[in-house]
């Protein structure tokens, strides 16, 4: 057991496969604390989405183990998990016609029994809208809203759901340059107020932004794992990602990034 206090999810040799396929994760072990913000980078295949589901719950894995509370995930019920952990998708193939409001209200669901919402559901679904900039949308269909839209409802769902750690599974993907960052200062606001965050991105000029703890996967394995501002750089990005150091450099967003948070 590698140490880690009770409030925290903590991974010990965990190894993964998928029925009839090569292993994907390889013996990993970590900590996630409290108002951490833990960026996992790495290649398309590398494992960050299923490692993602085996902290939720979504998996089990074969070998090893993730504890949240020093409990097995797999021994939770879903709703005391839900109560721990919330979770933002890449993307939400909803085909009924929710209000932007009643989405965000799901997040309460782990609260109390599916649609009798109190007056308190209905004010912690709404500040959450407000927090991301959406109040304005409330009563619009989820499906006619943008897909950068949808997304950061997505995020308000989870601020509802008042879990002490959030997962998020490459978060910006969906979003336009300027919220892109606008969700990033939330980030980091969320973690100086004690809510911990493990996300996947591709861009590490965002793990640098968002100056917290970076782990680099590759071919599942763990290549690194620290600072963001001391391990996200030319070298090791070029080495993660097999592109030549060059063409990395030539990039300059690791750089400008860096500045920008120094």
């Amino acid at each position: 057991m590698i140490g880690a206090g009770m409030a925290d999810i903590e991974i010990n040799n965990l190894s993964f496969a998928y029925p009839g396929g090569q292993k994907v994760l390889w013996d990993l072990s970590m900590v996630f604390s409290p108002g951490q913000v833990v960026s996992i980078l790495g290649p398309n295949g590398c494992g960050k989405t299923t490692l993602l589901k085996l902290v939720l719950g979504l998996l089990t894995p074969p070998k090893g183990a993730v504890r949240v509370l020093g409990q097995k995930v797999e021994d939770l019920s879903r709703q005391k998990l839900a109560r721990l952990i919330s979770y933002v998708p890449q993307s939400s193939a909803l085909v009924f016609h929710y209000k932007a409001l009643e989405m965000v209200l799901m997040g309460r669901v782990s609260r109390g029994p599916w649609y009798r919402y109190q007056k308190e559901d209905l004010d912690r679904a709404r500040a959450a809208l407000a927090r991301i900039g959406l109040e304005h949308l409330s009563d619009r269909s989820y499906i006619e809203l943008s897909g950068g839209e949808r997304q950061l409802v997505l995020i308000a769902r989870a601020l509802a759901q008042q879990a002490p750690f959030m997962v998020m599974d490459e978060p910006a993907s969906s979003l336009d340059y300027g919220n892109q960052f606008r969700l990033l200062d939330l980030v980091r606001q969320l973690s100086q107020e004690g809510l911990s965050i493990i996300l996947t991105t591709h861009h590490p000029e965002q793990a640098i932004y968002l100056e917290g703890r970076a782990i680099l996967i590759k071919d599942g394995r763990i290549k690194a794992d620290g600072s963001a501002k001391d391990l996200v750089n030319t070298n090791s990005i070029a080495q993660l990602y097999s592109m030549p150091q060059g063409f990395v450099q030539r990039l300059g967003h690791l750089g400008s990034m860096a500045s920008k948070t120094g």
